[in-house]
């Protein structure tokens, strides 16, 4: 777990977020080719469960534009 120092902005928190989001997307990746062809129903889940965190990484990454301007 990463705990900010205090008066560390939101960004930080955003930025870890985003972090997550890219290794759960990993993941999820990893699972969907390993069981390919042999588990259609955990394949399933998982490109449902990357759908859900993609959007979550874009919307992150949007706030992240907000506060940032970048």
């Amino acid at each position: 777990d990463v705990e900010p120092p205090d008066g560390v902005p939101v960004t930080f928190a955003i930025v870890s977020v985003i972090a997550a989001e890219e290794t759960a997307c990993a993941q999820y990746k990893k699972i969907i080719k390993a069981v390919e062809g042999e588990d259609y129903v955990t394949q399933d889940l998982c490109i449902r469960l990357l759908a859900d965190e993609e959007g979550h990484l874009v919307q992150f990454k949007g706030f992240l534009k907000e506060y940032t301007g970048a």
